[in-house]
């Protein structure tokens, strides 16, 4: 019986050499990611291990408002900002804005804005507030509503600013 089966072994042990030692095949492969979006540009954080580009200086210009009333310089339609903001407040952007109207002077401290608002004519429970971490690159912001607090911040952030904190808290 071995003798029988030698041939037919001896004819695969030829084809595998053979198939073996011939041209190699290129392989290519295509991986696709789960999401195809590009990231943010905007990220506006300088770190060792990134190069630093003009659009991170963009928090630069913000710095220059310490002082000033948010509806002169139009703080809230200011890019970056404004897209920020619409991305982060989303439906409740008019709710916010609506809250936003009577603002005392703009606060810029240690790399960290703040400002806050209340609707005219009206006084406690309709009241909005945002801060802005330049150096960590994350906007806040809150609005009351009844005396409840809706509060949003990029990356789900929960270290917030010391002002923004006070805020919360009055």
């Amino acid at each position: 019986m071995t003798v029988k089966l030698l041939p037919v072994a001896m004819l695969l042990i030829n084809f595998c050499s053979t198939a073996c030692n011939g041209p190699a095949q290129e392989i290519r492969a295509v991986m696709l990611a789960d999401d195809t979006t590009a990231p943010p540009t905007d990220t506006m954080i300088a770190n060792g291990d990134t190069i630093q580009t003009d659009r991170i200086a963009s928090w630069k210009k913000f710095e220059q408002y310490n002082g000033q009333f948010a509806e002169e310089v139009a703080l809230l339609e200011q890019e970056p900002l404004r897209s920020r903001l619409d991305r982060l407040l989303g439906k409740n952007r008019k709710i916010f804005m609506e809250r936003f109207k009577v603002c005392p002077p703009i606060e810029v401290d240690d790399k960290t804005l703040f400002n806050q608002g209340r609707m005219p004519d009206e006084t406690g429970p309709y009241e909005a507030a945002i801060a802005i971490d330049m150096d960590r690159d994350i906007v806040y912001a809150a609005y009351s509503f009844h005396k409840n607090v809706m509060i949003f911040s990029e990356k789900n952030d929960t270290l917030y600013p010391e002002k923004f904190r006070q805020w919360l808290h009055r």
